[in-house]
């Protein structure tokens, strides 16, 4: 039975694709019915004359005429019926000579483009001794403790004796060369020192020394100093933007975060790196914030904690209210839960002193809350909703230092023939303006897909009875900050992000295509999940449902969202189908049935006369 139902899910995933291919040959055209004879060539990837690349393959794109031949480095190419042609490049020399060259009848056009692998860093002179600032460590102001690791680094005169010095506290430490064939080039030392419990360091410089005689050294000091261990320093958020990040990694999408953080919240500091404070939130959990966040006190004010006081539930107009009161403004994050749908905060630096709660039956959106002590200065809030959906929350600070947590109650759907009827619906556009965001190969710009899909995504929606909100609504960028104040403007119970996807320059653009759907917080995944299957449903590859992924309108927790990457606008058929303006309504009317799904199946249904009978 297992594998028949395999055997059975292959084939219909066959005949999906074979549907999608069939739409997008129906898109072809015949080069013989072409009637402009005119040629032309433009170059799409690379997107200069001549690319620094470091890496061994390398994607071209260009487009021209969809009746000419075309051929890249003499080997012939399919020219599609968008013009789009493209190939993978080897790039094993120094330089490689990129020819692209188009024919038709009898009238020639070529373009010869270039990558440069990057020059290697140069070596310091062998002569003397000399120590350079060239890669040097540290290259930031470092506060380190117990068990952390010092790590030092300079480029310098090759086969040396170096050591260095902590300034006032411990000399003459050995550091080595790294061989050539690691480190790709001579003359780089390293060297490091463990921070032992009592080590007591405060904003001192390393020296490097490079003995240069019998009795003498080249000496230089860091341009930036150390610390080891001392007491926390409290600071105090200053800036709206503040987050608190999980770790020190990035992309291009940023580190990873636990969440935001309100101007007047209290952080305990115990570290630092890279323009970073380390903020200790428990005695087992640390979490990192950028310098610029924060303004740090004075080293005699007290470490940040509170008691907590009792708990309030009541009931609004359509939301919840969860009050617990504190003595100082802390630290705190949040998640949620599934099965059953609860909503967790976690306040750091608190111990509880919360001895009843009182619930006001007009709080009809929640079920209980309750509360634990998992750490000695972890406090953590449970709140079990009596809904199978959460519809959006906040976290933070009211009157004085009272923590709030305001939780939206599902929207009423009151006809359940047409469930988006009176709902409010933001529609992102991805990119704009000077963002393009990804290219196809025939010249097509993510932000003008993005744009023209939301445009009939919003037409459906509105005739469906629903209000629709665009965060952007021409060509240009609207800062991702301002489309989630938008949506939160116009009060909208959802928001879909569209956008189509691309991949990196060292992939090859037929082997990666489909459709995905894209999530960051456990609460959302539902919504994810029904956009996911429904793009399915118009025979696209499946790429993935991702979660927990890190994009900044995936992040908000006050509304449902879902970022919809429609299909590969770097895959030559997917653009195709991408720049269809019949296929373009068919993807927003399979994003309006989603919606569709999801309000009736976590809706409040006021009604159930228009239920159609079974």
């Amino acid at each position: 039975m297992k594998y028949l139902s395999l055997i059975i899910a292959f084939f219909i995933s066959l005949i999906s694709f074979q549907s999608l291919q069939a739409q997008v040959d129906s898109l072809r055209v015949d080069s013989s019915l072409v009637t402009s004879d005119s040629l032309y060539l433009n170059i799409v990837i690379p997107e200069t004359d001549t690319v620094t690349y470091g890496y061994s393959r390398y994607r071209v794109a260009a487009n021209t005429n969809p009746a000419a031949e075309a051929y890249i480095n003499g080997k012939p190419v399919k020219v599609y019926s968008s013009g789009a042609f493209i190939d993978m490049i080897e790039h094993r020399d120094d330089t490689t000579q990129i020819e692209f060259r188009v024919e038709l009848n009898g009238e020639e056009m070529s373009k010869t483009m270039y990558l440069v692998r990057p020059e290697p860093p140069k070596a310091i002179d062998t002569k003397g001794s000399v120590i350079s600032s060239q890669f040097m460590k540290p290259a930031s102001e470092l506060w380190l403790m117990t068990g952390e690791v010092l790590e030092v680094q300079f480029l310098g005169t090759p086969g040396k004796e170096v050591v260095f010095n902590i300034d006032y506290f411990k000399d003459d430490i050995p550091m080595k060369e790294v061989p050539e064939e690691v480190a790709g080039i001579e003359g780089l030392y390293q060297g490091s020192y463990t921070v032992k419990p009592g080590d007591l360091v405060k904003d001192k410089h390393i020296t490097f020394k490079m003995k240069k005689g019998l009795f003498s050294h080249e000496k230089k000091k860091s341009d930036y100093t150390v610390s080891f261990n001392g007491l926390p320093r409290v600071a105090e958020v200053v800036d709206e933007a503040a987050y608190l990040n999980i770790g020190m990694g990035s992309d291009r999408l940023g580190g990873a975060r636990y969440g935001e953080l309100e101007p007047g919240v209290k952080l305990n500091i115990i570290g630092q790196k890279e323009d970073n404070y380390r903020v200790k939130l428990s005695r087992s959990l640390s979490a990192w914030i950028p310098v610029r966040f924060v303004e740090l006190k004075s080293e005699y004010v007290s470490p940040s904690e509170s008691l907590t006081g009792n708990i309030r539930v009541s009931g609004r107009d359509k939301s919840d209210l969860i009050t617990l009161t504190l003595s100082e403004k802390l630290p705190y994050i949040t998640y949620q839960e599934l099965d059953p749908n609860r909503i967790i905060v976690d306040v750091f630096g608190a111990t509880s002193n919360t001895n009843w709660k009182i619930k006001h039956k007009s709080s009809e959106g929640i079920k209980d809350v309750t509360w634990q002590q998992v750490e000695d200065d972890r406090f953590r809030l449970v709140i079990e909703l009596n809904s199978s959906q959460n519809w959006g929350y906040t976290v933070g600070y009211g009157w004085g230092s009272q923590l709030n947590v305001e939780v939206k109650r599902p929207p009423v759907v009151t006809n359940f023939n047409s469930p988006l009827d009176g709902r409010t619906i933001s529609v992102d556009a991805g990119h704009g303006g000077d963002n393009n965001g990804s290219l196809g190969a025939a010249g097509n710009l993510e932000k003008d897909v993005t744009l023209e899909i939301s445009y009939k995504l919003q037409e459906l929606l509105e005739e469906r009875g629903a209000k629709v909100v665009l965060p952007r609504t021409d060509d240009s960028y609207v800062y991702m900050s301002e489309r989630k104040e938008r949506t939160l403007e116009a009060n909208a119970d959802i928001l879909v992000s569209i956008h189509t996807n691309s991949i990196g320059y060292g992939s090859d653009p037929m082997d990666i295509r489909g459709t995905g759907s894209f999530y960051k917080h456990m609460a959302f995944k539902p919504l994810a999940e029904i956009m996911y299957d429904k793009m399915l449903e118009l025979g696209f590859k499946d790429y993935g449902l991702t979660g927990s992924f890190n994009f900044s309108l995936n992040a908000p927790i006050e509304f449902p969202n879902v970022l919809v990457e429609t299909a590969f606008i770097s895959n030559p058929e997917e653009e195709i189908l991408l720049t269809d303006q019949d296929f373009q309504y068919k993807m927003a009317e399979q994003i309006v049935e989603g919606l569709e799904e999801f309000y009736l199946q976590h809706g409040y249904l006021e009604t159930v006369s228009d239920m159609p009978e079974k």
